[in-house]
């Protein structure tokens, strides 16, 4: 990989980050999560081998699943909330969707499968 393109890529993982720690909107943190996922599998693919392909196909699959339950849990908060407040949080099942979602993206136990 070219330096300059190494260089863009770490760059929006470091934009991603910030973006997901200054968000108090649940869509900037959504859009922060995604730039990570996106900019992490090129790093996953550096070096290309079987085994890299393989643990960039389970990142991908793992964290858009994640993703997509992340945003349903969003959008059943923001149906009952009307806001996209990161602390307005007014149904348990949203809550709960959510709190699975970003152990997914964590790799937290039972949902660390997927770390390599």
């Amino acid at each position: 990989m070219k330096p300059p393109i190494l260089i863009i890529i770490m760059s929006t993982v470091v934009l991603g980050t910030m973006i997901v720690m200054t968000s108090s909107h649940w869509l900037l943190t959504w859009i922060g999560f995604e730039m990570n996922m996106l900019a992490i599998i090129p790093i996953l693919m550096k070096k290309f081998n079987p085994r890299a392909m393989e643990a960039s196909t389970k990142y991908f699959l793992t964290q858009a699943t994640a993703s997509m339950l992340l945003m349903m849990g969003i959008t059943i908060n923001l149906q009952h909330s009307g806001q996209w407040t990161l602390s307005n949080n007014i149904d348990p099942a949203a809550s709960t969707l959510m709190t699975i979602a970003l152990a997914m993206k964590l790799g937290l136990a039972p949902f660390h499968f997927w770390v390599p």
